[in-house]
């Protein structure tokens, strides 16, 4: 049964590198803690031909979202975080423009009013964490906080991650907290929020997507969250925001 498993998911690889445009591509499955799907295809490195193996580590995005909410839910077991108290009663830089209002479930159902990226934003900066908390603080909320949705693509994870390590006792930076408070328990080696230096060179590299189409038919309001798209502060393209 695993090895049909297995050769399933290898001719799916093998279709979606060969057919479908996909450059590489890794998937691991476990079921009772039992690693049963390891397999792999294509290459890690285009511009090297390095080959993707079963120690190629790949760049996620939204998935981390689930782990930045699993370390709130952690300060907020341990007495630490009241979902419905103001975010600015942990970090109070964030109470500026009547983003006072927003509370701790607001940060973490997008209801907070900041999607945007601050402007100026870049790789560089991005890896500045106190660069993006106080430009995160300084920012007006392009809504009430509480009255509507606004998907926090990016800014998600300084929120509620601020929150976080407002909240730790020993202040570790975010990636510091996710790995002592959540990885090392469960044995988790190849998750970062931040990787350590000796491991970059098993990264793949990303390739840039083809321009899609909202932005081809010139709804660019969606995508405003984006670096290098947001114009921040409430100024940005279409209007409003369309949640």
């Amino acid at each position: 049964m695993v090895e049909s498993s297995q050769s399933i998911v290898q001719d799916a690889i093998d279709v979606a590198i060969g057919e479908r445009g996909e450059i590489g591509v890794q998937v691991a499955a476990y079921l009772d803690s039992e690693l049963v799907i390891d397999q792999w295809g294509g290459l890690s490195d285009e511009t090297t031909g390095q080959e993707v193996d079963g120690d190629t580590l790949f760049p996620v995005f939204s998935n981390i979202k689930a782990m930045t909410a699993t370390a709130l839910h952690i300060q907020a077991e341990r007495g630490l975080v009241d979902y419905y108290q103001p975010v600015a009663k942990y970090w109070p830089e964030f109470g500026k423009y009547g983003k006072d209002k927003g509370t701790v479930f607001d940060a973490l159902t997008h209801r907070i009013g900041v999607p945007l990226m601050p402007v100026g934003v870049t790789p560089e900066l991005m890896c500045d964490w106190d660069w993006m908390v106080g430009q995160i603080a300084e920012m007006h909320p392009l809504f009430e906080p509480g009255t509507r949705s606004g998907y926090m693509a990016y800014t998600f994870g300084w929120v509620v991650g601020e929150i976080v390590r407002r909240t730790d006792p020993m202040h570790r930076p975010f990636g510091q907290f996710i790995q002592e408070e959540i990885c090392q328990p469960l044995g988790i080696t190849d998750l970062w929020a931040g990787i350590p230096p000796e491991v970059e060179p098993r990264v793949a590299k990303l390739t840039n997507l083809p321009e899609c189409p909202s932005r081809r038919s010139g709804n660019t309001s969606g995508l405003a969250a984006v670096p290098g798209l947001s114009a921040g502060g409430g100024d940005y393209p279409g209007g409003v925001w369309p949640f």
